[in-house]
């Protein structure tokens, strides 16, 4: 937990392979929607006290730009990770919450995303506006929010050491969880059904509880 501002808190969330740099939430086999939502937004096995508070955004309509960088990559990487945030940007206003992000051009954007040279397991330094500090994994996000627990701003890093396979589903979950489910889920039974996954990158949709809840946090209108 860093601070960037006296009326903001700010968590670091670091990306290692498939996971978080902290710990998942450890459970058995797949959970009811209730213990799911639970575990991915506060961070609370079933019977178990939250992490913290659940966080969410204040408003339903967010909007994301991926941001230029020095970071040296070649144009094909660079057509896949914007391919990739476009599917995963297309894969969460299709899962039926009030919740939508449009992409634009600029950095005023809610969710800011951008490329890196730094690799798994380099140290990051703490830059306003654009990462809390910690350790580096193939993805990097920081979430800022008030004392109500209202996100108003969330930076994404991606490696540029990130392998091809990877970066789909990298890149939906990193922007997936910049939504409020800040925590991965560590079970063997959600390798493959769940983007949470904390052990596995194959899943590259939002469907199912992942989906289920993004409406919890965000309820359709009636």
């Amino acid at each position: 937990m860093t601070q960037r501002l006296p009326l903001a808190a700010a968590l670091t969330l670091c990306l290692a392979g498939a996971g978080w740099a902290f710990d998942g939430v450890t459970v058995e086999g797949i959970l009811p929607d209730a213990d799911f939502f639970r575990a991915a937004t506060c961070g609370a096995a079933p019977g178990q006290d939250c992490r913290q508070p659940p966080v969410t955004w204040g408003k339903q309509s967010l909007t994301l730009a991926v941001v230029p960088s020095d970071a040296q990559s070649g144009l094909l990487f660079r057509m896949l990770l914007s391919a990739s945030v476009d599917y995963a940007i297309a894969q969460i206003n299709g899962a039926g919450s009030a919740l939508s992000i449009t992409r634009i051009a600029g950095p005023e954007a809610d969710i800011r995303l951008s490329l890196t040279d730094a690799t798994d397991g380099s140290q990051i330094a703490e830059v306003p506006g654009m990462s809390g500090a910690g350790v580096m994994g193939v993805g990097y996000a920081t979430l800022w929010w008030t004392p109500d627990h209202k996100i108003t701003e969330a930076s994404i890093l991606i490696s540029t050491s990130i392998t091809p396979g990877e970066i789909v589903s990298v890149v939906l979950e990193e922007i997936f969880q910049a939504t409020g489910p800040v925590f991965d889920i560590d079970a063997a039974a959600y390798e493959g059904v769940s983007i949470l996954s904390q052990t596995s990158n194959a899943t590259v949709t939002i469907a199912g509880q992942d989906a289920r809840l993004l409406r919890h946090l965000y309820p359709p209108e009636p």
